[in-house]
């Protein structure tokens, strides 16, 4: 008899950080670890599936984790106390199942996810062969790795690919800078097997951290062997997302468009030199988002960015008049991200901040999502608060919005096609129009069972997950308390202290 396949779930673990319990099937960038780890697993012996906790919901039903000899964890290093409550349920039905977590929660904590998961890797989605190895034998392990796209429901007709890894520079918030691992690109064959994985779509979203890099005859190698798939029809655009050193030669610009890029995206992060210096974005310094719109426009290329609100350094008298400045001029386009400073686990950025006191008292890991303040502000919390809250929800701002895209997409339309001048429009009103939380009732009734945002860390209370939603054994208890970041007068925990590389 044919011995039955190993069954493997790979969860992609998240807090939603506006609580709510229904599918987010729209947001772009998709999660994409999962796919690329089930790639890994050789089909013949091994039954992968996926549970993305951003586009499938939370993950409600516990007797989904009966099923798995093996659960492979990722995810955001703020998810790290939800993979502990998935790991308890899963342990708790099946007390001999394997448990293994990487990315970036096991680089940012190595010494607690060794002690709560059977196996903790702190190297790259490849690396899963060798536990592959250990865990079943070589011949479950498929060693060219191409991802299995096929699990993945499209978005919009989007599909991923990845051309490198990690990042030349080294901004004081980011999670690479913590990590230091060197910007490096991926082989030829690697891109083309992800590239056959996809077939045939709509678009393609390259996820490098940094799709310039540094080595400029590679950048071009890259760009052609993308554009090669999109002259014989695989795909209609593509985008990607570039540092701000990239737009100081306009040929960059030219050889994107001619091998069929549609979209770049950009952290420009603050309007505030002061800002960006702080944040050591100095390849950003000079990136103004309406010169960088007209630019690309001129290339036929959206141009899309990022900003980061940071109340330790801008008043928020500050922060509203350039959020207004841009909604009164409709040339320049919204960004596509709005946010809060993240003090992400052994940045430059957390350091500092716990060095000299920003950090706020009782923060929990899971409180750095970006939506709520973490820091104190140099106004008084209460008026920094309430005004984070409309800002995130751009209350008293949704005439100005509706107008500013119509606006924006009619003003570029020359210079772009009709696919890009809707998602041009699109884009800004679905990220901050308001979201309809629409499921099953019983996730919207989860929804609405959650404790009210208050949008600070100081006053936020703990969101459902943390109660079990069945009875377990008292020593999965500990599962469900939040890891604490800081003591009650602001200091580093001692938890976190140990739990640190």
């Amino acid at each position: 008899m044919q011995a039955r396949k190993k069954a493997v779930l790979i969860i992609n673990a998240y807090f939603d950080p506006w609580r709510s319990a229904t599918p987010t099937r729209w947001f772009v960038p998709r999660a994409m670890a999962p796919y690329y780890l089930a790639g890994y697993f050789d089909q013949k012996q091994v039954e992968v599936r996926v549970w993305d906790e951003v586009f499938h919901g939370p993950l409600l039903d516990t007797r989904i984790l009966e099923w798995p000899d093996v659960v492979v964890f990722t995810g955001l290093t703020a998810a790290f106390d939800r993979t502990h409550q998935l790991s308890a349920y899963y342990k708790s039905a099946n007390p001999s199942g394997i448990t293994i977590i990487g990315g970036p929660i096991a680089r940012a904590l190595p010494k607690l996810c060794a002690e709560v998961f059977d196996y903790a890797t702190q190297g790259d989605v490849e690396d899963i062969t060798e536990i592959i190895t250990d865990l079943f034998g070589p011949d479950h392990a498929d060693g060219h790795g191409a991802p299995r796209f096929d699990l993945a429901r499209p978005t919009m007709g989007l599909s991923y690919l990845e051309t490198t890894k990690n990042c030349n520079f080294a901004c004081s918030f980011c999670s690479l800078t913590a990590e230091g691992r060197a910007y490096k690109s991926h082989s030829d064959a690697s891109i083309s097997r992800q590239l056959d994985a996809m077939g045939r779509v709509l678009g393609v979203m390259v996820l490098d951290n940094n799709f310039y890099g540094n080595n400029r005859d590679n950048f071009r190698y890259r760009v052609e062997m993308i554009g090669e798939r999109w002259r014989n029809g695989q795909f209609r655009g593509w985008g990607a997302l570039v540092t701000g050193d990239f737009f100081k030669r306009r040929e960059n610009l030219d050889l994107l468009a001619k091998n069929g890029c549609k979209a770049i995206f950009s952290g420009v992060e603050s309007l505030d030199p002061a800002v960006l210096k702080n944040f050591n974005k100095k390849q950003s310094i000079t990136s103004d988002p309406l010169a960088l719109t007209a630019l690309c426009a001129e290339y036929g290329i959206n141009f899309d960015y990022g900003m980061i609100t940071d109340f330790t350094e801008q008043t928020v008298a500050e922060v509203a008049g350039q959020v207004d400045g841009i909604l009164a001029n409709h040339r320049i386009p919204l960004p596509s991200l709005l946010s809060v400073p993240i003090p992400i686990l052994g940045t430059p950025h957390f350091e500092a901040s716990a060095l000299n006191g920003r950090l706020m008292p009782n923060l929990a890991l899971s409180d750095m999502d970006g939506m709520k303040l973490v820091e104190w502000p140099k106004e008084p919390l209460e008026v920094v608060r309430t005004f984070l809250a409309d800002l995130l929800q751009f209350k008293g701002r949704k005439m100005a919005l509706t107008r500013h895209a119509f606006r924006h997409a009619w003003h570029w339309r020359r210079h772009v096609s009709l696919d890009q001048s809707a998602l041009a429009l699109v884009r800004p009103l679905h990220r901050f129009g308001g979201r309809i939380d629409v499921g099953s009732p019983r996730r919207m009734m989860e929804t609405l069972r959650e404790p009210t945002r208050t949008f600070s860390a100081m006053s936020d209370p703990l969101r459902n997950a943390y109660r079990p939603r069945i009875n377990l054994p008292s020593r999965f208890e500990k599962c469900f308390e939040p890891l604490r970041i800081t003591n009650p007068d602001g200091s580093l925990s001692d938890t976190y202290l140990k739990a640190r590389p």
